[in-house]
C-alpha cells in the first residue's frame, strides 16, 4: 500500500489516493533514482574517454489520473489546484519510506474529447533527491543537561525536600554540566551528502562564533556584535545557502558577517564531528546550537 498527495501554493494537501469518487490514480513515473549525466572528454591516443564530472539530473514526476464523478469540474478544479509554473511539493509515503519532494508544475493536460478523461501532471524537481519527513535534530552544545525539575541550587542543607543530592558529598546535584572539550558526532544515514540547518540561540553579549568540522578541519566563523536572545539560522542546503539574523522579531541577512575561508558544510555519509568556539573559547557556554536535517534517497 501507498499513500500519495500534493501540497500546493496555498498550503492545501490534496490527497490522490482515497478519493476515487473524483481521481483514481493510474500511475506515477519518476519515483526511481534519477538519471545521471556523466561528462566525458576524448583523448587522442586513448582508448574510450576520460571521466571528468557526473550529476544526476532532474526528477520529473509524472501523475495520470481519471477523472471520474462531474468530469468538467474536477478537471478544472486540477487546473486550479496544480497551476502551471507554482511551486508545490509531493508527498509519497510506503511501507519503508515516508518522503517528500519540492516541485514546480511543468504542464497539467487532459484529453477534452474522449470519454474517459485522463489527467497528466508533470512536476519538475531541481532538487532531486527525496526527503524523509523526519528531521532529526543533533544538540552539538557544550553545557550538557544533567537532570530536570525539582532542584535545589546550592550544596549541603539544601532546603528543597525533593532536591537530588549526591549520597558521597552531600552536595545538591548540579542542573547542567559545561563539557569544554566536548564534540559532537551528526549522523547522516542519507544515500548521499546533504546539507542541514544550524540555529544558534545567543545568551550573552558574543563577537565571535567558529564551528569546525573536526575531520576536514574546515570551518564556518561568523564576527558579528550579537545581542542577548539573538537567534542565527544558517542554511547550507544548495542553491538555499542562507544567514539569517533573528533579533527583536525582525529578519536581517547576516552573509556580511561571514568570514573569508569559511565554508558551507555538507553532512558526509557516516560520522560527521563537530565542535566550536566562541570568541576564542572563552564564552563558549554562552550560545545553544543545534543541527537539524533530512535524510535524502534517490528513489521510494
Amino acid at each position: 500500500m501507498f499513500e500519495a498527495r500534493i501540497e500546493n501554493t496555498k498550503g492545501s494537501i490534496l490527497t490522490l489516493t482515497n478519493n476515487e469518487s473524483k481521481f483514481q490514480l493510474i500511475s506515477i513515473t519518476g519515483l526511481n533514482p534519477p538519471k545521471a549525466q556523466i561528462n566525458v572528454s576524448t583523448i587522442a591516443g586513448l582508448d574510450g574517454a576520460k571521466f571528468n564530472s557526473a550529476k544526476l539530473e532532474t526528477r520529473n514526476v509524472v501523475i495520470n489520473l481519471k477523472i471520474n464523478g462531474d468530469v468538467e469540474e474536477n478537471r478544472q478544479f486540477l487546473y486550479t489546484f496544480c497551476p502551471t509554473k507554482e511551486w508545490c511539493k509531493f508527498y509519497f509515503r510506503n511501507a519503508n519510506r515516508n518522503v517528500f519532494i519540492e516541485c514546480y508544475v511543468e504542464s497539467n493536460e487532459c484529453d477534452l474529447f474522449t470519454n474517459n478523461e485522463i489527467m497528466q501532471i508533470s512536476l519538475i524537481c531541481p532538487y532531486p533527491y527525496f526527503k524523509d519527513m523526519q528531521q532529526i535534530v543533533d544538540d552539538i552544545s557544550k553545557v550538557l543537561s544533567a537532570f530536570e525539575f525539582p532542584f535545589a541550587i546550592g550544596s549541603k542543607g539544601a532546603t528543597n525536600p525533593f532536591a537530588l543530592i549526591d549520597e558521597d558529598t552531600d552536595d545538591a546535584v548540579p542542573i547542567s554540566i559545561i563539557d569544554s572539550a566536548r564534540i559532537a558526532n551528526v549522523y547522516n544515514s542519507s544515500e548521499s551528502e546533504t546539507g542541514f540547518i544550524i540555529e544558534i540561540d545567543i545568551y550573552d553579549i558574543v563577537h565571535s562564533i567558529q564551528i569546525v568540522n573536526t575531520i576536514t578541519g574546515k570551518n564556518l566563523t561568523l564576527k558579528y556584535d550579537f545581542e542577548i536572545n539573538d537567534k542565527v539560522i544558517i542554511n547550507t542546503n544548495k542553491s538555499q545557502k542562507a544567514i539569517t539574523l533573528l533579533r527583536n522579531g525582525k529578519n536581517s541577512n547576516l552573509f556580511p558577517a561571514l568570514q573569508k575561508g569559511s565554508t558551507f558544510f555538507q553532512l558526509s555519509l557516516g560520522d560527521n564531528f563537530f565542535g566550536y568556539t566562541v570568541d576564542n573559547s572563552d564564552n563558549d557556554s554562552s550560545v545553544h546550537i543545534l543541527f537539524k536535517h533530512n535524510n535524502t534517497y534517490r528513489g521510494v
